[in-house]
């Protein structure tokens, strides 16, 4: 396996939307930022297979050369994140349904059902692609898996979805009595007679079975999750000894991170702490959860240099903010820093989303040049790669009872999560660190629980 040797600084790179002088020019501005890693492709489908029958390669050969010419690391996705327009116009039956059954169209992105073999087979297919192609260049130092799971589609009631969560369920129960005396389905003439039977919690009359809602969540979470582990096993017919990942997103509700994580060989996360907090006590947590998810160092794959486009109002970052957050996710235990993205967008639905590099000269920016004393700060920090974080405190922390705690049917507003902060919050005021723990993880070493 190859060993991370330094801090990671870069960010997520999509030159596709550039010309090559453009691109060039990316190279010098890299260097003078103090940026050794980028994640490239990560939306790259088209580009690689305009057509089901052609793959075209050349572009991304010659980024790839001169990324490794220019000593940046590259964390190379298999670019499944966005399947193309003549696939979804070939295969419709592959995009995902709505809980009130409208089927959703091409022009966006995430635009799949993680149950459907089409997607699945086209994804594995071009996942074999990739790395048959790229495994053994000298640049390649991480594989990263699709982009983002459920970020946007969390939930898909296509007729594949429902035939899945009958064997998911028959697979579990082994019996339908089973599943009757688990779901208590003698309340309100629920009882199932066959697997066939049994619906995807839709549009329903009032209060759905809880039970059943529960059960649909973590199905949900295993098809992306199986989904992730087919990506990565076609990659791993090519490729030997490059860690896998895939970003997760902190504190995100529809994926079990601690189920995921032995699937990964680093564990990373998405951060966008919103500048008005005067202490991102969010941000705070998500990076202990991350880090938590294999008690190792984790990557921060995304963060915002300033404004984000989902964002309605955005705070200007003051000076040296980027640079504190930067400083307090290596005290939390990273192992990197990435920003979204490294120039910013010609247009497309993130052209107000920021970047290392803004539309107008860099050296004019406080960005840029803020972003170039992190990097070359973190060039003299290699030291501290790899270090163990001891944690003075244990939380016990589990998705599925998150899940369990806000389903519809119960005579209470609370939230999960705002208990979570909350206790994190006081915590985190009496300067005690925290690690995360699955209810089934050993709590030996905790001085406190």
């Amino acid at each position: 396996m190859k060993t991370q040797r330094q801090l990671y600084y870069g960010a997520d790179y999509n030159p596709e939307q550039w010309s090559k002088e453009v691109i060039l020019e990316d190279m010098r501005l890299m260097k003078e930022a103090g940026v050794n890693y980028v994640s490239i492709n990560i939306f790259g489908w088209v580009n690689l297979q305009p057509d089901e029958s052609t793959y075209d390669f050349d572009f991304l050969d010659w980024l790839m050369d001169l990324l490794y010419e220019n000593n940046i690391m590259i964390d190379l996705a298999n670019g499944t994140a966005s399947p193309p327009a003549w696939l979804v116009q070939k295969h419709p039956e592959m995009l995902p349904v709505t809980i009130h059954g409208n089927r959703l169209v091409h022009g966006s992105r995430q635009h799949y059902c993680p149950t459907s073999p089409i997607y699945r087979q086209y994804a594995t297919d071009l996942s074999e692609a990739v790395a048959n192609r790229y495994a053994n260049h000298p640049g390649l130092v991480m594989w990263h898996i699709n982009n983002e799971y459920t970020c946007h589609i969390h939930e898909c009631y296509c007729d594949h979805c429902r035939k899945r969560f009958q064997t998911w369920l028959a697979e579990k129960y082994q019996t339908i009595a089973g599943l009757n005396d688990a779901w208590s389905t003698k309340f309100w003439s629920q009882s199932y007679g066959s697997w066939e039977e049994i619906f995807l919690p839709e549009a329903m009359p009032t209060f759905k079975n809880p039970a059943q809602q529960l059960d649909y969540r973590r199905f949900l979470s295993d098809m992306n999750l199986e989904l992730y582990q087919l990506e990565k096993a076609a990659i791993a017919k090519y490729s030997q000894g490059i860690p896998y990942m895939t970003n997760l997103m902190g504190l995100h509700k529809y994926v079990d991170g601690f189920k995921w994580a032995p699937e990964m060989d680093v564990v990373s996360w998405n951060s966008y702490p919103n500048p008005f907090e005067k202490i991102p006590y969010p941000q705070f947590l998500a990076n202990d959860l991350t880090r938590s998810l294999k008690k190792k160092p984790f990557l921060i794959m995304e963060q915002a240099t300033s404004a984000v486009n989902w964002r309605q109002i955005n705070g200007a970052k003051t000076p040296n903010q980027l640079r504190l957050w930067s400083y307090e996710a290596l005290a939390h235990g990273a192992d990197g820093i990435m920003f979204f993205q490294w120039r910013q967008s010609r247009g497309g639905a993130e052209k107000f989303h920021s970047a290392m590099v803004p539309h107008g000269d860099p050296h004019s920016s406080r960005i840029f040049r803020e972003c170039a004393q992190i990097g070359n700060e973190f060039s003299q920090l290699s030291e501290i790669v790899g270090t163990r974080f001891l944690a003075d405190v244990a939380v016990v922390f589990d998705w599925e009872n998150w899940w369990a705690l806000e389903l519809d049917a119960k005579p209470s507003t609370l939230k999960y999560i705002h208990q979570l902060r909350s206790l994190y919050g006081a915590l985190r005021a009496l300067n005690l660190s925290v690690d995360f723990v699955h209810p089934s993880e050993s709590l030996d070493g905790y001085p406190l629980v």
